[in-house]
């Protein structure tokens, strides 16, 4: 039995350097790392998950404006988050004054106009809008307090047409969706729980 001949990893280098220089490609890119600036070589053929670390960190990193820490808070490399930040969300500035646009879609049960329904709404301040009430008419249901909802009163949940949707401050309406038992706020009533 004759041993297998040892590999020429120098020459698979060169071999693959040479291939990405045909192709147009950085040296960076050929070896499997491009730069923040390039495109990856190979794009990803499945569809983007998101990690519920990756999110995490995304909140971290709005409390606490490092970017290190907030990867490292969650377990994760600097670099898979440095990735996650410029393939879904828009940063300006450093420490203090960073500045984070989320404009990703999020689908959510929203209560306007005397029902519930599910829209999908644009952007981390929509959705913290709806949560927030959502918070505010669980705890009315289970307190009975009316000045939960005062601060609700007049606003809007935009959704992601551009289309504006009133949040449901009356309290009678709100006490008959749940009592008729409709789905989608029972839904919203666990989940918040």
């Amino acid at each position: 039995m004759s041993s297998p001949t040892p590999r020429n990893y120098r020459a698979e280098y060169q071999r693959r350097i040479t291939n990405a220089a045909k192709r147009g490609l950085t040296r960076s890119q050929a070896r499997g790392h491009a730069r923040h600036t390039e495109p990856r070589v190979r794009p990803s053929t499945k569809p983007a998950t998101v990690d519920d670390r990756l999110e995490q960190a995304l909140k971290n990193l709005r409390q606490t404006g490092n970017r290190a820490a907030a990867a490292k808070s969650v377990g994760i490399a600097p670099e898979r988050l440095r990735r996650f930040l410029r393939e879904n969300v828009q940063i300006e500035g450093r420490g203090r004054t960073l500045k984070i646009t989320d404009d990703r879609i999020r689908e959510m049960p929203v209560i306007s106009r005397g029902k519930v329904s599910l829209m999908r709404l644009r952007g981390f301040d929509q959705a913290s809008l709806n949560s927030s009430y959502v918070n505010a008419v669980t705890k009315y249901l289970d307190t009975n307090e009316l000045d939960v909802l005062a601060r609700f009163m007049g606003l809007s949940v935009i959704d992601a047409r551009g289309v504006s949707h009133p949040l449901e401050t009356h309290p009678n309406t709100l006490r008959r969706l749940a009592h008729v038992g409709d789905e989608l706020f029972h839904e919203i009533y666990r989940l918040v729980l």
